[in-house]
């Protein structure tokens, strides 16, 4: 999803960034930039998901991306690992 997109979310559940934020006790800067950028601070993330009711994978794709990168390493390492006790 697009910033625009989840800030017409927000306002239809009647939260904005600076909502969220006083509710995390963080800078609406922060919650701007997560939602602009896309990733930053995954609970920020959330947090806005939850208040604009999205799921989160779909408003920000980003942190599946991530988890599936991490993985894919972590698998790589796994097997580098067993051919080296072979080795």
């Amino acid at each position: 999803m697009n910033a625009a997109e989840i800030y017409q979310a927000l306002r239809k559940h009647g939260y904005n960034a600076s909502k969220v934020a006083e509710a995390l006790e963080v800078r609406p800067q922060s919650v701007a930039t997560v939602i602009r950028d896309g990733c930053g601070s995954e609970r920020i993330a959330r947090a806005v998901a939850v208040a604009a009711k999205l799921p989160f994978e779909q408003a920000f794709p980003f942190y599946a991306e991530k988890k599936a990168r991490k993985y894919q390493r972590s698998q790589q390492i796994k097997s580098l690992k067993a051919m080296l006790e072979v080795a």
